[in-house]
């Protein structure tokens, strides 16, 4: 299912990480994933979309900050800046995704093609 008007980005249940808890750099338990979006063309991950039982809503995480994956997934976000992502609605649009890059401080995945975060 392509979740942007683009037809780039497509939603996946992977089972490696389907309802692993998400763990922010503090230490604090921010939800669980719920499904990966992929940009299939790039062969990529590009956000882990995540529940939040505390605030019961969706909100996609780029995978860039995410520093481990284990039996927990740890990321480096503060809870403050979990609070302010948009709730996720089955759609995103450009002006979504950088809104969320502008949240967590980092460049976005299709102008940093060099991943060193």
């Amino acid at each position: 299912m392509w979740i942007d008007k683009n037809r780039t980005l497509i939603i996946d249940r992977n089972l490696d990480t389907w309802q692993l808890p998400l763990i922010a750099a503090s230490g604090s338990y921010i939800g669980n994933v719920v499904a990966e979006v992929i940009e299939p063309r790039a062969y990529m991950v590009r956000y882990f979309l995540v529940f939040d039982p505390n605030s019961q809503r969706r909100f996609l995480l780029p995978c860039e900050l995410v520093t481990a994956i284990d039996e927990k997934v740890f990321c480096d976000i503060t809870p403050t800046q979990t609070a302010q992502l948009p709730e996720y609605k089955q759609r995103l649009d450009r002006t979504d995704e950088i809104r969320i890059y502008r949240i967590v401080k980092r460049t976005p995945y299709w102008e940093d093609t060099i991943y060193d975060h």
